[in-house]
């Protein structure tokens, strides 16, 4: 029996040919991922000064044709609460093009929340009355954009900074203006 040169080269390093293709056929169909992220946000709306940085765990499946769902935690610490804490869970959607190393993400995300204007301290510089309704904005539901050009990918880690998301709070859509800027992101495929 003779085996082919590619053989003779790629067994020692520990891959086989028909593996590899078995492998590119399964990465065809869903690519999971397991990643974490951590940011700060704030509101861009009069009447709003909350300032949090957050940290996040999420789960990612990618599908063959570009399109991505994910779902995760993010913990937020914020001094404006009692506590010190937040927590938001959320899902999204998300165009994730391959082109080669670079794994782009631009997409929506909808989130529950536990950062309401009930949950806020009182700002020193507004009476409670007036406070109060700068702060009705806040509901417990939020929903925005999600942009991420700068991911990159090498094997099975995929990592990245400098994303964004705008978005506001419900019902009352448009009101409060969320910033959040995402410093850094670590993920790993399988």
């Amino acid at each position: 029996m003779r085996l082919p040169w590619r053989w003779l080269v790629l067994l020692p390093m520990g891959i086989h040919p028909l593996t590899a293709r078995a492998e590119s056929q399964t990465e065809r169909r869903v690519v999971s991922s397991l990643g974490a992220d951590y940011g700060v946000f704030q509101y861009l709306s009069t009447g709003l000064p909350v300032f949090a940085g957050g940290a996040s765990l999420s789960y990612q499946a990618r599908f063959s044709v570009g399109i991505s769902m994910s779902a995760g935690l993010r913990f937020l610490h914020i001094e404006r609460t009692e506590s010190g804490f937040g927590i938001e869970g959320f899902v999204g959607a998300q165009l994730s093009p391959f082109l080669g190393v670079w794994h782009p993400l631009v997409g929506i995300e909808v989130g529950a929340t536990s950062l309401r204007s009930a949950a806020l301290a009182t700002e020193p510089n507004y009476s409670p009355a007036e406070y109060t309704s700068k702060q009705a904005p806040l509901g417990p539901v939020y929903a925005g954009f999600v942009l991420s050009p700068l991911r990159f990918a090498i094997r099975r880690i995929t990592f990245g900074g400098l994303g964004l998301q705008l978005a506001s709070h419900l019902p009352a859509w448009g009101s409060a203006l969320r910033l959040q800027i995402v410093a850094a992101h670590l993920a790993w495929s399988f």
